[in-house]
């Protein structure tokens, strides 16, 4: 999100279609707030004729609008990505003065955009076409009226968020071996807000030492350039742009990205000391920690797992008593049921035996009685 580097209520629009009028940018940037002034060059056909893109100038009244109007960049309005910065002095510019930020018409040079912090005298263009090798230039006029060195050119094929880090960046040299990052930090720290700084250097046995710094926003590049041959612990100062940003670790445990405390001394951990030809080296340690994170997170979640199914395990055990305690209810029933149905049998076949034996000894008496009977009869 884009961010008010100043209290000027005045922004910048570039890249505007040649097609677009002054009326239709206003009713555009009417919905972040009341405006007080707006312009839009060229006024003239003729000039327009020679550009590819107009330029345009809104006054709001309120300084919270800008920042609202500020993330329209990138909108396509009309045919054309606008590129929307705020102007540091509360005051439109002229024509004559606003025609060098309008789109040239040679179809080889593309506007981009620039970062939140950028003034909006600082020109960010793609030379070349995309078939054929392109660069990116950064004009700056305050680089050139201070005989600063200009930006260094950059591949076309870099991404614009890359390039605005990089033209944020500056490569310090010479430093003495003995001067930790934390001196530099709060000696550059008088020139700007600091967002990074790394050490860089290729041998430990060397009696000078460089460092990478990134700052915090653009305009503290042509300050920290100025101080280029300072004295600096008897020795003269190196400052020159950035070809590349800064390679920024992993945040490990405590392990602090910008490494402001950590000295230029041979006892420096390895792991998180960066070479300027070496900076895959240390991405490696990065993921061999980033593994052991890995695999402590594994252990964890292992043992969660552990935990759940115990739980699950206690949260399910009385549904299972209860089915056990009904499942042993019903076999003490059917055992029950067995045994009486045994019972039962058993007293049939005892009343039958005993019927058998009544009989039979029923039986037994008649013949006994009849057998008297003839005895009897026959001694008569």
């Amino acid at each position: 999100m884009s961010t008010i580097v100043s209290h000027s209520k005045v922004v910048q629009v570039c890249n505007v279609s040649t097609t677009c009028q002054r009326d239709q940018l206003k009713v555009l940037f009417n919905f972040f707030g009341r405006i007080d002034d707006v312009q839009l060059y060229p006024d003239s056909d003729t000039l327009t004729a020679t550009i590819n893109a107009k330029v345009g100038y809104i006054k709001f009244d309120r300084n919270d609008s800008v920042h609202a109007a500020l993330n329209m960049t990138n909108t396509i309005f009309i045919d054309k990505p606008l590129i929307v910065t705020q102007v540091f002095e509360n005051t439109i510019p002229d024509e004559t003065d606003a025609m060098i930020y309008c789109a040239p018409l040679n179809p080889s040079i593309t506007l981009l955009s620039g970062g939140p912090t950028w003034p909006s005298t600082v020109i960010n263009r793609l030379i070349g076409q995309p078939q054929n090798p392109s660069y990116i230039e950064t004009i700056d006029p305050e680089l050139t009226d201070r005989n600063l060195p200009p930006y260094p050119p950059l591949p076309g094929t870099l991404d614009v968020t890359k390039v605005e880090e990089i033209r944020r960046t500056v490569y310090l040299s010479n430093i003495e071996k003995n001067v930790g990052l934390d001196v530099l930090h709060e000696f550059l720290s008088q020139i700007g807000e600091i967002r990074f700084i790394r050490a860089a250097y290729i041998d430990e046995n060397a009696e000078t030492r460089g460092a990478y710094v990134e700052f915090s926003e653009q305009p503290s590049i042509p300050k920290v350039l100025s101080i280029n041959g300072f004295q600096f612990f008897g020795r003269p100062l190196l400052v020159n742009h950035a070809t590349s940003c800064i390679i920024k670790p992993a945040t490990v445990r405590g392990l602090r990205s910008d490494e402001e405390d950590m000295p230029f001394s041979r006892s420096r951990s390895r792991s998180v000391s960066v070479h300027k030809d070496s900076p895959a080296g240390e991405e490696v340690d990065v993921t061999r920690e980033n593994g052991r994170r890995s695999s402590r997170s594994r252990h964890r979640s292992s043992s969660r797992s552990k935990s759940r199914k115990k739980s699950s395990k206690s949260a399910r055990s009385p549904k299972r008593r209860s089915r056990s305690r009904k499942r042993s209810r019903s076999k003490s029933r059917d055992r029950k049921r067995r045994s009486r149905s045994r019972d039962h049998h058993r007293r049939k076949k005892d009343s039958r035996k005993r019927s058998r034996s009544r009989s039979r000894s029923h039986s037994k008496g008649r013949r006994r009685s009849e057998s008297s009977r003839k005895e009897k009869k026959s001694r008569h």
